[in-house]
């Protein structure tokens, strides 16, 4: 028996002529016709999609498409917070002060209270929150903010101190780490350097190195605390490259800018208003 042929043969054979035609179609072909030498004639026909069935599919991508531009724009409408967290001290109550009122200095206090700002950019009513810094809030910053209302957020400014980074270096890789990995990969973040107008404050370049070096360390330990006994591992960690953890690892850019929120410093904060936007 011959090699099975994914084409369909249609054979009729004349009763008057005797000859016998034959049909078969192949996409790739224009029409030929061909005579065989036992008097049979072939004729080769290009498969014709009709033009209702290229209608029906060009008017369901359409569908398709629209559907998803309305939906990505609704979630995109939807996302109208920037949170601002960082550890106890940082400065981010400063900084969401002169955000607030560029003309004032604030009067900061240690306080387990969100501070909330609504504004409007562009004609959309936006707002920016300042999250407790107190790392007995942690829970309720990932719960609340990283998980129940993320769909809400357009943007994150984790803010650093870089007058103490030194001494807490570990401690800042630990809690961005955290926020990282909860907010998943379309939240843009932004790592603000601030108090960059004391004497000892490390610059954002050396930050960048430092964090990124802290992160791979993490990233190494937490993924050897979660191999289980049968050598399997679960999806606890922010990336898979362990120790050699790089920025350009993230599935999402994050960025870095030196700022301060006191008046007269060689830098303020432009970099944080420009990626707000306000």
């Amino acid at each position: 028996m011959g090699a099975k042929s994914k084409y369909v043969i249609v054979q009729l054979a004349s009763v008057i002529t005797g000859s016998t035609r034959v049909w078969t179609q192949f996409p790739e072909f224009p029409r030929v016709e061909q005579m065989a030498s036992d008097g049979v004639e072939i004729d080769v026909k290009p498969m014709v999609m009709e033009p209702t069935a290229i209608a029906v599919i060009c008017a369901v991508i359409a569908v398709i498409a629209t559907i998803a531009f309305f939906l990505l724009r609704a979630l995109k409408d939807k996302a109208n917070t920037f949170l601002i967290v960082g550890l106890s001290d940082s400065g981010k109550t400063h900084i969401f002060g002169k955000i607030a009122n560029r003309n004032l200095e604030p009067v900061t206090y240690t306080s387990f209270q969100e501070n909330v700002l609504d504004v409007e950019i562009k004609g959309k009513h936006m707002k920016v929150v300042d999250f407790p810094g107190a790392e007995r809030l942690r829970k309720q910053l990932v719960e609340k903010w990283l998980k129940k209302e993320r769909a809400s957020l357009r943007g994150i400014a984790f803010v650093v101190d870089s007058s103490s980074f030194s001494k807490r270096a570990r401690d800042v890789a630990e809690f961005f780490y955290d926020v990282a990995l909860e907010t998943g990969k379309k939240i843009p973040i932004l790592i603000a350097c601030n108090k960059q107008d004391h004497g000892l404050a490390k610059s954002s370049q050396v930050i960048r190195t430092s964090l990124e070096k802290e992160i791979g360390m993490i990233n190494k330990t937490r993924a050897a605390a979660l191999t289980t006994t049968d050598g399997s591992s679960f999806r606890h960690t922010l990336t898979d490259t362990g120790a050699n953890f790089s920025w350009d690892d993230l599935p999402k850019p994050v960025e870095f800018v030196e700022c301060c929120a006191v008046d007269g410093a060689s830098v303020g904060l432009e970099g944080i208003r420009n990626w707000i936007k306000i």
